[in-house]
């Protein structure tokens, strides 16, 4: 066990060193992207799908630990990359965010994101600020 752990690390450096470009910036634009054609094309299927994702149980752990783990490794990636500064800021951005979470605690989360769900055709509008969002990150990426 020991040794499998201590490949962990190497390993993840090894997975950092081959971070061509913005590949961290073009799956993260895509996935902005691809939020932002659904909230454009069915906001209020994606108002719906948020107030059923925050009855799960495991709702305020998963976005916690999503965001602070792929914050933590565009913070850690950033320098591999040709915009260093968006990726930190994005990084940084991302791991606020999990900590306020905690912070906050489940129940507040979860308020916060009904209310939010409550928006409903609101959010076409927040859709297309995501598209133009992700397509300038994968246009940066792909630079």
């Amino acid at each position: 066990m020991l040794a499998a752990s201590s490949d962990l690390a190497p390993r993840f450096w090894a997975f950092c060193n081959e971070i061509k470009n913005m590949h961290l910036l073009v799956i993260f634009g895509t996935a902005m992207l691809g939020f932002g054609c659904y909230m454009v094309a069915k906001p209020l299927q994606f108002s719906k799908g948020i107030a059923r994702f925050s009855e799960k149980k495991w709702f305020h752990a998963f976005e916690i630990i999503t965001r602070l783990a792929i914050g933590v490794v565009f913070l850690i990636c950033a320098d591999k990359t040709s915009d260093a500064t968006l990726v930190s800021l994005l990084g940084g951005i991302l791991c606020f965010v999990s900590l306020f979470l905690i912070v906050i605690g489940p129940s507040r989360h979860r308020r916060f994101a009904l209310l939010t769900s409550g928006i409903g055709k609101n959010f076409r509008i927040l859709g297309l600020f995501a598209i133009v969002g992700g397509l300038g990150l994968v246009y940066l990426g792909l630079e």
